[in-house]
């Protein structure tokens, strides 16, 4: 009798209700006019979730093995006797006959200069600027000289 289930379903609902006949046929027509959407560019929508998923694969392999050629981890590296965290790390310490304590000559300048003062700065970068025999100031107080300071006739 009816087409659909929802036609039948729709029918006895508004048998029940008390309305007029030209309102039930409208609302009928119309219910009939709305039609499922359509996925427009399904076709696309796989395309980009296939690569998708592929980068997605790509990225979680890299993340997993990259590591693991650092740690020692990879199938193919033989490990040392003994290894551990800290014979590892030890590689990357300087060695203690490497370092020497040299003093910084510019340190008392330098921190003048972190503290806001200008003063010792200007004046050792304009004797520096007069003769050439002064000792050069370091590139890093002369950038913060170049910046700050005046050269004055």
């Amino acid at each position: 009798m009816y087409s659909n289930q929802w036609e039948s379903s729709y029918r006895r609902a508004a048998d029940k209700l008390l309305s007029p006949h030209s309102m039930d046929e409208k609302l009928l027509a119309n219910a009939r006019a709305i039609k499922p959407v359509r996925k427009i560019n399904s076709r696309n929508s796989r395309l980009l979730s296939k690569a998708a998923s592929g980068f997605s694969a790509i990225a979680i392999v890299i993340a997993l093995l990259h590591p693991a050629q650092y740690l020692g981890a990879t199938p193919g590296q033989i490990a040392p006797q003994g290894n551990n965290r800290e014979q590892g790390l030890e590689r990357y310490r300087p060695k203690p006959g490497s370092l020497r304590a040299t003093a910084d000559g510019w340190h008392k300048l330098r921190a003048e200069v972190e503290a806001g003062s200008y003063i010792q700065l200007c004046a050792q970068w304009r004797r520096q600027q007069r003769s050439p025999a002064e000792e050069k100031l370091p590139a890093d107080l002369q950038a913060k000289a170049r910046q700050h300071c005046r050269l004055l006739p």
